[in-house]
């Protein structure tokens, strides 16, 4: 009888331990799946914060260049600045998409140069159709607080009066700006405010 009392103590020990290691092993589990969960969390919130503070915006009124021969716009500008707090944005590394009522003017900006802008819009108008970047403070890829550039657009087809084009600036990091202006009906200026509409 004592013989099977001591057995019976080893079995209830075996168990025991069984149920300890058991437990252990699912408390690692639970310590170590909450420990990746808040990990996880803070890595969100990170990017959620780069996010914000990277975030660009229009800094003026679309300006259209009117072609006086053709009666249609040529060229479009679009200023644009960064909101305020946020990080400096690499022009460089941004993607532009330009669309039109005519169509579609497939671009890229990444890897471009920055030439610098001066008070004359006429330097802005280029020769041949594409898309550039002009600063009016320095030449560097890097657009940086309180530092303008113009986004200027030529595209392939002109455009006329109730036209419309789509613009989209896509940075490396952050939410994508995209404005569409509608050209208005009187073409008479050489230079046209897109929002005000003369």
């Amino acid at each position: 009888m004592a013989k099977l009392r001591g057995i019976v103590g080893i079995e209830a020990a075996i168990v025991l331990i069984a149920f300890v290691l058991v437990a252990s092993a699912l408390a690692f589990v639970a310590i170590n799946m909450g420990m990746f969960s808040a990990q996880k969390s803070k890595e969100v919130m990170a990017k959620a914060y780069d996010t914000a503070t990277r975030a660009i915006d229009v800094a003026g009124d679309a300006l259209a260049h009117v072609n006086n021969n053709t009666g249609k716009v040529d060229v479009v500008v679009l200023p644009i600045k960064l909101t305020g707090g946020s990080a400096p944005v690499d022009l460089a590394n941004t993607t532009v998409t330009i669309m039109t009522s005519e169509g579609e003017l497939n671009a890229s900006l990444r890897n471009s140069t920055v030439s610098t802008a001066t008070s004359d819009l006429s330097t802005l108008v280029t020769s041949s159709p594409g898309i550039a970047w002009a600063s009016t403070r320095d030449t560097n890829t890097l657009l940086e607080p309180g530092e303008i550039v113009y986004l200027v657009v030529k595209p392939g087809t002109e455009l006329p009066a109730y036209g419309w084009i789509q613009i989209e600036v896509k940075p490396p990091v952050g939410s994508p700006l995209v404005v569409r202006y509608t050209i208005p009906p009187v073409l008479t200026y050489t230079w046209i405010d897109l929002v005000l509409g003369q």
